[in-house]
């Protein structure tokens, strides 16, 4: 079985030469060694970022903010006013979001904005989700504070009712959001 995945993965796969400078080698080099995985790996990672999110960032209006400087925006917010600022920008940058990244909404692609947009690439959270007994249970883990989770609860309960029509149950701590979707 392990030789039909392998032969899968090379007829799904392209071979492809790329001419860098010695410094960028040099910064790729030391980056692959450093997470212990190769250059090739390296690239393929890099690439598929690109792919997935960073050629969309300007087209989806979105920048890159240093973490302790959000966190101070949100510390400088009542909680009240956070959920209610969540819920309201819930109702539409998810929606146009997801509309221009994968031109349709299904629920799937809307856990993927969550994973991708918002966890992986956003570096706003770790993503886990698991499916059992009828529902699908996600949890985000962050390093925002209690403010964070409790504009994470109205932005994803706004996001998940005005894209897939689902009400969902929220639990939140200082670092964390939790949410059941019913199957």
């Amino acid at each position: 079985m392990v030789q039909d995945t392998d032969a899968k993965s090379r007829l799904t796969t392209l071979t492809r030469s790329f001419r860098f400078d010695i410094q960028l080698s040099n910064v790729l080099d030391e980056e692959a060694e450093r997470m212990g995985i190769s250059v090739n790996a390296l690239v393929g990672i890099i690439l598929k970022r690109y792919a997935d999110f960073t050629r969309y960032l300007s087209k989806i209006d979105m920048v890159v903010i240093n973490l302790e400087f959000l966190t101070s925006l949100l510390e400088s917010i009542d909680e009240e006013n956070l959920f209610r600022t969540g819920m309201k920008l819930g109702e539409t940058v998810p929606k146009d979001t997801i509309l221009f990244w994968k031109k349709q909404i299904t629920e799937q692609q809307v856990l993927e904005y969550i994973e991708k947009i918002i966890c992986r690439y956003g570096h706003l959270g770790t993503f886990d989700e698991i499916i059992q007994s009828g529902s699908r249970t996600v949890v985000i883990r962050h390093r925002l504070g209690r403010k964070g989770s409790k504009f994470f609860e109205g932005y994803l309960r706004s996001t998940l009712k005005n894209t897939i029509e689902k009400e969902t149950i929220f639990e939140i701590t200082d670092s964390s959001i939790k949410f059941e979707i019913p199957l």
